[in-house]
């Protein structure tokens, strides 16, 4: 009759209503964002969250990442021909305009000392390097061996005292006055706290980690090794760790490995930005803020690897959830076409699958 072929007729409409497949993968991402803002971690996009999920190794910046990026001023040295008092002017006033932890812990350092600060004009910051000003008169350079180097500036006198520091983690800083090679300064700086707990849980999760770092290579060993970083690129500028990214990508199977990038100054931003997904440290630089994908509040990097165990588990859940709503159309539509469903029993079917869908995504919420 008309009337029941009508009533199967929309039975089977109601039963193939798309509400549950059309919900499975929004709703997920919708808690999963959610709840990673709550844990202070904020998800710049659907995209960035998925692809977290995929990741293989993370590279780590050290200075304000894995260190907590105060660093302090431990030990000076200065030629014997120079006058210290001069010095600490000349770092003071040179490191005045630098928004870098280093030259900022130099400054506040010579500061205390009683140097003056006097007006630095042409101040260049070279990331990776140093930075370069010309102060009453003279060119200041302050930095790594390479950023004097590169000016033709032989570094050679405190070579062996670099090298000592470094070896108890300690960044050597060279300062010249024009062309000469004046003092040398070792500044540490702590793993920041919960860096070796963050390490340990991304290895829980299967990644592999790497540091890269513009500090000599037995400064980034001795630090690497507090924390269980599995790999160190040492003496790195900011080309140098886009290019490990891009490097690390085209090793992976078919040419794609999925690399995570973890920084918090302006030297990581380029490598920010190429990886497949940047984490930026909210304490950071803004131009890193604004260069990566993921922001983690407050500094604590054991969020890096929240982020990710939340990613795979909000994609774990979208796989449910349109397992589950396929699963219903497929089983669901023949039984209606057939005439074993009336119309309200479909539509209450319909509405519970969407609800299943609703309430499988909301276990998101549960803590883990």
């Amino acid at each position: 009759p008309a009337a029941r072929a009508l009533s199967h007729a929309v039975a089977v409409l109601l039963i193939a209503c798309p509400c549950a497949l059309g919900l499975a993968t929004p709703t997920a991402i919708m808690v999963g964002t959610g709840q990673a803002a709550r844990r202070g971690i904020y998800i710049r996009n659907g995209e960035a969250l998925e692809t977290s999920s995929k990741l293989t190794t993370l590279v780590f910046d050290k200075t304000g990442t894995i260190t907590e990026g105060k660093p302090v001023v431990t030990d000076f040295l200065a030629a014997e021909s120079e006058d210290e008092a001069a010095l600490a002017t000349f770092i003071a006033s040179a490191e005045a305009p630098s928004e870098h932890f280093l030259g900022q812990a130099l400054a506040a350092w010579a500061r205390e000392r009683g140097a003056k600060v006097r007006a630095a004009k042409d101040f260049n910051a070279r990331p990776g390097r140093g930075v370069q000003a010309f102060v009453s008169g003279k060119t200041i350079r302050i930095g790594n061996a390479a950023l004097l180097e590169e000016a033709g500036i032989d570094t050679g006198n405190f070579a062996a005292q670099a090298e000592a520091w470094a070896g108890e983690g300690k960044t050597p800083v060279f300062v010249a006055i024009g062309q000469r090679c004046a003092a040398i300064l070792a500044v540490a700086d702590r793993p920041r706290e919960g860096a070796k707990e963050a390490i340990a849980l991304l290895h829980r999760l299967g990644l592999t980690t790497v540091m890269a770092t513009g500090d000599l290579e037995a400064t980034a060993q001795y630090i690497a090794r507090q924390v269980g970083i599995d790999q160190v690129v040492a003496r790195a500028t900011p080309a140098d760790k886009l290019e490990l990214v891009r490097r690390l990508q085209a090793e992976g199977p078919n040419g794609k490995r999925r690399v995570g990038m973890v920084g918090d100054g302006i030297n990581d931003a380029p490598a920010l930005a190429a990886a497949d997904v940047g984490f930026a440290i909210g304490s950071g630089a803004d131009i890193a803020l604004e260069s990566a994908d993921i922001t983690l509040v407050g500094g604590d990097i054991t969020r890096v690897a929240a982020g990710i165990e939340l990613s795979r588990r909000t994609m774990s859940v979208i796989r449910q959830n349109l397992f589950w709503a396929l699963g219903y159309n497929t089983v669901a539509i023949p039984v209606a076409a057939a005439g074993r469903l009336n119309p309200m029993i479909a539509s209450a079917a319909m509405a519970m699958s969407s609800v299943s869908v609703l309430s499988n995504s909301l276990r998101l919420q549960q803590n883990k």
